[in-house]
């Protein structure tokens, strides 16, 4: 039996402001079972993160069985954000490099 994940609008957000530290929290598992990085550690990773840095997390891209290799551009909840269809924000907040593209290479390239 797979793990239950805290969806979107469980996880918690605030609206944007437009403070300059307005983040999008990413979550992403390829298979989402039990001996993955869990959900909630991820979103545990990524609260952390963007408290360190006096942010917070105006939306979350969780994209559930979605590879890897899956071009960020084109993943279903990440992608609309980064083609400007969500709305504004002002950086990204994964758990790991991983969540957000194959390899650092891939990060990188979407700044």
């Amino acid at each position: 039996m797979a793990p239950k994940t805290l969806t979107s609008t469980e996880a918690p957000v605030t609206p944007y402001d437009g403070c300059g530290k307005c983040l999008l929290g990413l979550r992403r598992l390829s298979r989402v079972r039990a001996s993955t990085s869990s959900p909630e550690r991820q979103m545990d990773y990524v609260l952390s993160a963007a408290m360190e840095v006096g942010g917070h997390i105006i939306a979350w891209a969780d994209d559930w069985e979605v590879s890897g290799a899956t071009d960020p551009n084109t993943r279903p909840r990440l992608g609309p954000w980064l083609r400007g269809q969500q709305g504004p924000f002002d950086g990204l907040v994964a758990s790991s490099v991983d969540r957000i593209g194959r390899d650092v290479l891939e990060g990188l390239t979407l700044a």
